[in-house]
């Protein structure tokens, strides 16, 4: 028997965290969702497994290869979304006569095997796992005969609508033959279009109601829910993890390999802690969900909320309930993020901040925090613990080593061999006195480099504010000439980027007046445009602008060029 899972939804209800990890690979108890899966599949003796991608495709197929999975798997990408019908059409032909479909974003206790016998049982052309539920609003609900027949369906109803409790899973059993009238390549959904144009057909459609636990993951509460259901009964520690005679272990909690663990921190009840990660000395969190290589400083507090990998939490900091924290974020010393809120991927956050609502590199003036992000250019190629460190001293300045062991929770030798390091290749310069301090070197930048991005719009500005924050840049964008200048008479940017065709102010006139100010006399500036002539570049050349690049722009050709203009200066 064969299973395909669809995995090619974006999950905007899940962002920041899907900004830069697709849904069907968020951590589940430490594991992919899609990973959990495959595993239960394989134990319930399916023979081969297809999962259908198309947003972040490249990171599904790439972060697969990290687990040794017995069951054969296969990825078929998406050229463009297909919707639910639609895609499992494209992979048709890998397909036998008879298979399983999978939402990849479901967290279910599914026993399989009473599945597919209740599905031949009643020589089904379709069956539909079906479960309570309380509210109807967010489900396609079921109307079904005692012996499961399938009589009609209502997607989404209103309250004082709803016809039943009984609320589409998202598993699926199917004959191969009912997508004989969904057309190629064309987007088609499996509740909205597949499932009505069968029961006008009079297909066997049949409802496969579960009796154990099952959760959508496409909301930040019913992500944790599915997090704290699989935390069930564990109290795992990786076997490499000293645990401090004096930290406080509440289960239930699953520890990752190569974690750090500080003195008197207080873990769980109901936490997930990835890979490698820090934890500050008295650090307390429970009911979180921490991906991979996070680090949490002295005395922060961590409830109920969710922290993507790269990200760091500064001392005394605190998260609060369904919070999330995206990618590569720099949460300062004594911020406050509210619940609820929404931060990232890759921002800082400043010093004893208090954030409500969403800060987030597309929705917000950057400008205005002006915390150092530890995976600055000059950090890339740190190993975690000298990450870790090179990010204390972003935050808090200047450090002995006393400071630094007590504060980061490291053994001594750790620290001092790696300051050493810091120091040695120009990164950490340190005082003649005694106690050593040691403070970040001024020429290396700790923030990221600031991107002034004009174009009138709308959805230019969101694309490539999104490509430049993902690659490390803070970004600040106007819709017009008139804008950037305001922008430009009050803030420093390391380049600007602006579009030549705007109405109102042009681009050419936009330089000549951001040349005039103080601020942008000397900034590089970088244009693009769809008449890349020889006046065109003439008048560039005039007005000393750095480069001009030919529209259409991809992403990667920015910041390329980009990231050749900031190394020359």
């Amino acid at each position: 028997m064969q299973a395909i899972i669809l995995a090619g939804g974006s999950g905007t209800r899940l962002r920041p965290l899907t900004y830069t990890t697709p849904k069907p690979m968020l951590p589940i108890g430490g594991r992919p969702a899609v990973v959990r899966i495959a595993e239960d599949l394989d134990k319930a003796g399916f023979s081969e497994v297809f999962i259908t991608t198309n947003y972040l495709a490249e990171v599904i197929e790439e972060r697969l290869q990290e687990y040794s999975l017995s069951i054969p798997i296969r990825c078929i990408r998406e050229d463009k979304p297909l919707g639910t019908a639609g895609c499992v059409k494209n992979a048709l032909e890998f397909l036998g006569d008879e298979f399983l479909v999978i939402q990849g974003d479901a967290v279910a206790d599914v026993d399989y095997a009473a599945l597919l016998e209740f599905h031949r049982a009643r020589n089904a052309d379709v069956t539909i796992t079906a479960i309570r539920v309380q509210d109807p609003r967010d489900f396609g609900i079921i109307d079904a005969e005692d012996d499961g027949r399938i009589r009609r369906f209502q997607e989404k109803p209103l309250m004082e609508d709803a016809f039943s409790d009984l609320a589409n899973a998202g598993f699926y059993v199917l004959r191969k033959s009912v997508f004989e009238d969904v057309p190629a390549g064309k987007p088609f959904d499996f509740s909205r279009e597949l499932f009505p144009l069968l029961m006008e057909q009079g297909r066997r459609f049949f409802a496969f109601e579960l009796s154990g636990y099952w959760v959508d993951i496409g909301r930040p509460q019913s992500y944790l829910e599915g997090n704290a259901h699989a935390l069930k009964g564990c109290a795992e520690v990786a076997d490499d993890i000293e645990v401090p005679a004096d930290a406080v272990l509440v289960p239930p909690f699953i520890i990752g390999a190569g974690t750090q663990l500080g003195a008197g921190c207080v873990i769980g009840p109901g936490t997930v802690i990835g890979r490698g990660c820090r934890i500050g000395a008295r650090s307390q969190i429970s009911g979180s969900v921490l991906f991979d290589d996070i680090s949490t400083g002295e005395s922060s507090v961590l409830n109920d909320c969710v922290v993507a990998t790269r990200s760091h939490i500064g001392a005394r900091a605190s998260v609060g309930a369904l919070a999330m924290i995206g990618d590569g974020c720099d949460i300062g010393v004594d911020a406050e993020v509210a619940p609820y809120s929404r931060v990232g991927p890759i921002t800082p956050v400043s010093s004893g901040t208090i954030v409500e609502g969403v800060v987030s590199p597309r929705m917000d003036r950057l400008s205005s925090l002006q915390r150092a992000v530890v995976h600055a250019p000059a950090a890339a190629n740190f190993d975690q613990d000298q990450r870790f460190l090179y990010g204390l001293l972003a935050e808090f300045g200047e450090l002995s080593m006393t400071e630094t062991v007590r504060i980061s929770g490291l053994d001594p030798e750790v620290v001092n061999t790696n300051l050493d390091f810091l120091e040695a290749n120009g990164y950490v310069l340190t005082t003649l006195d005694r106690p050593r301090r040691y403070a970040l070197t001024r020429e290396i930048p700790t923030s990221p480099r600031r991107i002034l991005f004009v174009d009138d719009s709308p959805d230019a500005r969101a694309i490539y504010a999104l490509a430049l924050t993902m690659h490390g840049f803070s970004v600040q964008t106007a819709e017009s000439g008139q804008a950037a200048l305001e922008l430009a008479q009050s803030e420093s940017f390391d380049v600007v980027v602006t579009d030549i065709s705007m109405p109102g102010m042009n681009g050419f006139v936009t330089i000549e007046k951001l040349r005039a100010t103080s601020l942008a006399r000397s900034t590089p500036i970088l244009i693009f445009t769809a008449l890349a002539n020889d006046e065109t570049r003439q008048r560039a050349r005039d007005l000393r602008v750095d480069g001009v690049l030919q529209k259409p722009v991809l992403p990667q050709e920015l910041i390329s060029r980009l990231n050749e203009i900031l190394r020359a200066q």
